[in-house]
């Protein structure tokens, strides 16, 4: 009967372990930890470190990096808490902190790629009025000008990608308006 008995919680026990296995969620590829089911990235994770380490003299231990990944835990916990109180809804810094980061964003992945001669030429062509001074005899040859021809350039494309971008998150989204705000 002891036996018996034995054998049973042995085999609920395995039963258990296998289940629990089974109900964690899986661990993505590029992620170091998951906090209610959200990744932390092990980019993130390795940049962390490797800013720790620059902090420090010694070299890094086990406990410094457990350290920096309970760190990213402890913020994603906070973010979630923040955004489950709703600051990203009602508290206008966080709005406008957001709002700065995805501006950010947007310019940085617009602006990654430097026009070439070709381009800039073209663009200065197209667009002589902008580069043309009131008090000079002659326009500024583009040689004279190419970083300014070219900083109007990039501004130009970063404008272009933040419009576009907000037309299609305009395309995407459904908005009402009171009556007497309409178009």
């Amino acid at each position: 009967m002891l036996l018996a008995l034995g054998s049973l919680v042995g085999l609920c026990l395995g039963i258990l372990s296998a289940l629990h296995g089974r109900l964690q969620p899986a661990m993505p590829a590029d992620a170091i930890a998951v906090v209610n089911g959200t990744p932390i990235r092990t980019d993130d994770y390795r940049r962390a470190v490797a800013m720790l380490a620059g902090d420090k003299r010694n070299p890094l231990t086990q406990a410094d990096r457990v350290h920096v990944l309970e760190r990213l835990i402890e913020e994603e916990l906070l973010v979630q808490a923040a955004v489950s109180e709703g600051l990203v809804d009602h508290d206008r810094a966080v709005r406008q902190a957001i709002t700065r980061a995805m501006l950010a964003v947007i310019v940085t992945d617009s602006a990654s790629a430097r026009p070439s001669r070709e381009e800039l030429r073209a663009f200065h062509a197209d667009n002589a009025a902008l580069f043309e001074q009131a008090d000079e005899t002659r326009p500024p040859a583009f040689e004279e000008i190419r970083s300014r021809v070219e900083a109007v350039y990039l501004q130009r494309a970063k404008d272009t990608a933040l419009r576009q971008y907000l037309a299609w998150l305009r395309a995407e989204a459904e908005i009402v308006r009171a009556p007497e705000v309409e178009p």
